[in-house]
Order: structure tokens, then C-alpha cells, then sequence
């Protein structure tokens, strides 16, 4: 089985590196997509996307796990993938929701910059009406160890259970699909040993620890 690892905003490949070596040492082939939010456009990076699981997968099955973004990426893709779609897709911390952290943060230029096209497109309401639901198996894994007090009110108001970037109803997608939850921060869920696990049993693997 083939798995393909996508990052998050402003995050390279070697974020996914120690998931990606725990899923290797089960025997699968992994394989990272690489991209820069900071200067590329959102569709092009898409079309980047779907080109490389073209390329390198060819007709083999395989799987994606997303990241943050990586996620909303994975979904933009699935419809020019409807030929070859991925057998499930495992998404970590998504922001499936515009996230409110990021229209706080739209007006400030530092933000543009920082992330260009793809940062506004997150605080964009009109973007995710256009955004396809994924159309293959889903889970997604939240992560609630995030910001309280003072922090957790000013960005989250009442939905109190986040991993710092983003509340858990804001990774979520409708009943429809599986929310798993995990003690991590948004930043680091990849690193968790129990994020590995749930990918492997997402995968059908029997072991019931993962690689630490």
C-alpha cells in the first residue's frame, strides 16, 4: 500500500518525517508532497498535487493523510482524481471550517505576506461553498490540547475544546464523518504515537501499538 503525506501551511515534508518513518516501518511505502503556501497559488498546487499522484502511483491503491491545509488541498483534488481516488483519507487537524483565527488575522498585512493566496482563501467563506466534500472513506483527527482562559475565549468564544489553531467543530465535516480525538496541539499532532496508531488501524494493520 502506497501513502501519500501532504504538510501544512507554511511546514515542509520533514514535518511528516516521523510519521512518515513509523508508517515505513509497517512496511508501506510513503511517499511526501511537498509545496510553498507562501508564494504559490492555491489551485496550482492543487493541479501539482493530483499530477504527482499520477506520476509516482500510477494505477497502485493508495492512501493520503493530510495535515492542516494539506487537508483542504486533499479535498480540492479528489474530483480530478474521481478515475484513481485514494482508498481513504486520514486528515489531521483539518480546517474543514473557515477557521476563525484566520479572519482575525485576514486584515493584518503580515498575514498576506506570510501566506499569500492560500491564508485568504482559508478565511474565505465563499471558498469553502466551493470546496467538494471528500467522496471516499474520511477520518478526521482533532486535537484538544489547545489554548483556555483569556486565549481560548478571545479566538474560540464558547467552543472550548481546540489544539490552539483550531476548535474541534472546526475540523469537523457533518455526521456523515468519523472525528477522532487525540491530546495534541495543532502544530505537532503528526509527531503523536496515537496518530500513527489510528492511521495504522485506519489501514487495516493489526498492531495494536504503533512505532514509537
Amino acid at each position: 500500500m502506497h501513502i501519500m503525506l501532504i504538510h501544512g501551511q507554511g511546514r515542509t515534508p520533514l514535518s511528516m518525517a516521523l510519521l512518515g518513518w513509523r508508517l515505513n516501518q509497517r512496511q508501506y511505502q510513503v511517499h511526501y508532497f511537498g509545496y510553498a503556501s507562501y508564494f504559490q497559488m492555491f489551485d496550482d498546487i492543487v493541479a501539482r498535487f493530483v499530477r504527482t499522484i499520477c506520476d509516482d502511483l500510477g494505477d497502485e491503491p493508495y492512501v493520503m493523510v493530510s495535515h492542516s491545509l494539506g487537508g483542504i488541498i486533499a479535498r480540492a483534488a479528489l474530483p480530478a482524481l474521481a478515475g484513481h481516488p485514494p482508498q481513504h483519507l486520514v486528515m489531521l487537524a483539518p480546517p474543514n471550517q473557515p477557521p476563525r483565527i484566520a479572519k482575525i488575522m485576514r486584515p493584518n498585512p503580515l498575514y498576506w505576506w506570510i501566506t499569500w493566496d492560500c491564508g485568504c482563501k482559508l478565511a474565505d467563506d465563499a471558498f469553502y461553498e466551493r470546496l467538494p466534500l471528500p467522496t471516499v472513506p474520511t477520518t478526521i483527527i482533532a486535537g484538544t490540547r489547545g489554548v483556555n482562559g483569556f486565549l481560548q475565549q478571545a479566538i474560540f468564544g464558547a467552543e472550548t475544546v481546540n489544539d490552539s489553531i483550531l476548535s474541534v467543530q472546526e475540523t469537523e465535516l457533518g455526521e456523515n464523518y468519523r472525528v477522532i480525538l487525540v491530546p495534541a496541539t495543532h502544530a505537532f499532532i503528526m509527531n503523536s504515537a496515537e496518530v500513527a496508531r489510528i492511521v495504522l488501524e485506519v489501514l487495516g494493520d493489526k498492531c495494536l501499538v504503533a512505532p514509537q
